[in-house]
Parts: structure tokens; C-alpha cells; sequence
């Protein structure tokens, strides 16, 4: 019976054992805890108002983001509806209508697409109408405020053809005078011709037709008439020959 008491009374100590590290571990839990709680509401107070500030700024981020598309949309819709009736004012032959039209497109909506392309329109109304110095302003203001590098070249393109229209050859090469051609380079080249044998420099125009016709694809339609501004060229050093026998 001795070692039945003794395991009773082993029995007893463990299981207050047990019930002394449980409420311990239950203590250390609790304090563990609350400092953890303590710890979280000190970080908050140090650090809300940055937080705070943080959303925010946020918000009016998302906030202006949006209203800045919301304004781009509804300039860009207006200024497409100005253009639409400009072109129609001009297919109907209502001359004064459509440059009142594209005046009030590029003065109020300047910074959409719709401007530089109705400054294109008007400058090729402008030289139908025997107003080259108009339609070069209107192309200069193309060339100077679109952000499109291809009208911006067929801006250039046209303001050659009127300057060499009026008779400004060197002003119309200088026009020319471009780093990258893009999709343009045939018909520049072939513009470029023209302007020097404008200046009577054979020799270039048949360089820059040679360069015309290379560069010539088959969406830009039919190249018989460079082909024939070439040929009608004098042959090499004719020119020459024929300056030369002039002199006494």
C-alpha cells in the first residue's frame, strides 16, 4: 500500500506542477499581450498623423487623376466636334464658316490633335484661295505646337510646296532640311528636285529625283511623272557644255 501512496501523492505534485506552469504560461501570455497592445497604441500615436496625411494625399491623387481624364475626354470631344463641322463647312463650300470654325478650334483647344490638323485644313483653303501668306501662317502654327512627328512633316512637306509656289526656292530646301524623313522621304526628295531645278542646279534635281524614285513605294500610287521630270533633265555636263559655249 506504501507505493500506492507514494504514486498518489507523485500524482498530486504534477498535477500541481502542470497547474502552476499553466497558470504562468497564462500570466506570460496575458502580459505578452497587453505589451504588444501597449506597443501598438504608442506606434499609433507617434505615427498617425503620417498615416493619415499618407491617404490623403492619396485620395486627391486618385482624386485629380481622374478629373484630369475626365477634362482631356471632354476637351478632346469638343474640339473633335468643332473639327467635324469645320470640314463640313468646308466640303459645302462655306468658306467663312469654317475658318471662323478652325479659328475658335486652335485658339480654344490649342493642346488637342484636332488643332494642328485644322490648321492643315485651313492652309490648303487658304492656297485654294489665293492667300499663300495665310496658309504658311497657318502651317508655321502646325509645325510649331503639333506633337505628332508626322503631321508635323507633312506640315513641312506643304509649307515647301507654297514657298516654292511663290517663287522662294532656297526657302523651300530650307524647309526640306529635315534629320528623319519618316514615311515623307520620296516626296520630299522629289520636292527637293523641283526647288533646285527651280534654281537651275540640274545636277542636284537629278540627285534628289534618282533619290525620289528609290525611295518610292507603291502606296504612294503612280511615280511616272518623277520618272518624267528625270528624264526631261539635260544629260550630264550638258549644262555645262552649253554655259561654256555661251561665254565669248
Amino acid at each position: 500500500m506504501r507505493w500506492l501512496h507514494i504514486w498518489q501523492n507523485n500524482c498530486i505534485d504534477t498535477a500541481v506542477l502542470v497547474g502552476t506552469r499553466f497558470q504562468e504560461w497564462s500570466v506570460d501570455e496575458y502580459l505578452s499581450d497587453r505589451e504588444q497592445a501597449e506597443r501598438l497604441k504608442k506606434w499609433w500615436r507617434e505615427n498617425y498623423r503620417a498615416i493619415v496625411a499618407g491617404i490623403v494625399i492619396a485620395l486627391l491623387l486618385i482624386g485629380g487623376w481622374r478629373y484630369w481624364q475626365h477634362r482631356v475626354q471632354a476637351r478632346s470631344a469638343a474640339a473633335a466636334t468643332l473639327f467635324k463641322q469645320m470640314d463640313e463647312a468646308l466640303t459645302g463650300n462655306k468658306g467663312a464658316d469654317a475658318v471662323k470654325l478652325g479659328s475658335q478650334l486652335i485658339d480654344d483647344y490649342s493642346d488637342t490633335p484636332f488643332a494642328a490638323q485644322a490648321a492643315l485644313a485651313l492652309a490648303r483653303y487658304d492656297v485654294g484661295s489665293g492667300k499663300p501668306d495665310a496658309a504658311m501662317q497657318q502651317l508655321d502654327w502646325a509645325i510649331g505646337h503639333s506633337r505628332d512627328e508626322s503631321l508635323v512633316l507633312l506640315a513641312k512637306l506643304r509649307l515647301a510646296r507654297v514657298k516654292l509656289a511663290v517663287g522662294d526656292a532656297q526657302a523651300a530646301i530650307a524647309t526640306l532640311d529635315v534629320k528623319d524623313e519618316g514615311g515623307f522621304a520620296a516626296a520630299f526628295a522629289d520636292l527637293r528636285g523641283d526647288a533646285y531645278l527651280k534654281l537651275g542646279q540640274t545636277d542636284k534635281a537629278r540627285a534628289a529625283y534618282r533619290q525620289a524614285l528609290a525611295k518610292w513605294s507603291e502606296e504612294m500610287g503612280d511615280k511616272s511623272l518623277v520618272q518624267m521630270k528625270l528624264d526631261s533633265l539635260p544629260a550630264v555636263g550638258t549644262a555645262k557644255a552649253a554655259a561654256g559655249a555661251k561665254k565669248p
